[in-house]
């Protein structure tokens, strides 16, 4: 193999393991964010697993074929290393201000969609309604005053 396909490689291969230290920060930060549980941090935690071996197997088709070499193994290492290195405090810092950013965004949202569509729709509901409630109320007077009260319990006769 020449070595101008193995530096592609190798640089391919480093570029994988930065790419997976970065998925595994954001889902080290969701973990954080969500706490799940147990069974659901396994099962997670078996999908980071398989999503990350085909990232890897797939840059490594596109790479050399799918030659699995020992420099492809210390490719792989050492871009998660310099990764971890020098990038992941930022990189985790950044994530968690865009899930904060996220997150008031979609509040906001919420807040828009209740006092555009739902107070509006709850109001016109009311108004509505406005002189069923009033009837109800005469009905219920003028019921009283049409029926006896009922008897007290203790002149009920017994079965």
């Amino acid at each position: 193999m020449e070595l101008s396909t193995q530096v592609k490689t190798f640089l391919v291969i480093a570029a994988t393991g930065i790419v997976l230290g970065i998925l595994f920060d954001v889902y080290r930060v969701l973990r954080w964010r969500l706490r799940p549980q147990w069974l659901i941090t396994s099962v997670t935690d078996l999908i980071y697993c398989l999503l990350a071996s085909a990232i890897a197997f797939a840059a490594l088709l596109i790479s050399n074929w799918g030659e699995f070499r020992f420099y492809v193994v210390i490719a792989l290492v050492s871009g998660m290393l310099f990764y971890y290195r020098l990038a992941s405090r930022y990189v985790r810092k950044c994530i968690i201000i865009l899930f904060k950013l996220i997150s008031r965004a979609l509040h906001m949202s919420k807040k828009i969609i209740i006092f555009t569509f739902i107070r509006p729709a709850v109001l016109i509901i009311r108004m509505l309604f406005w002189p069923a409630k009033f009837m109800g109320r005469k009905y219920k007077c003028w019921c009283k005053s049409w029926r006896p009260p009922p008897p007290p319990p203790e002149e009920i006769p017994p079965p």
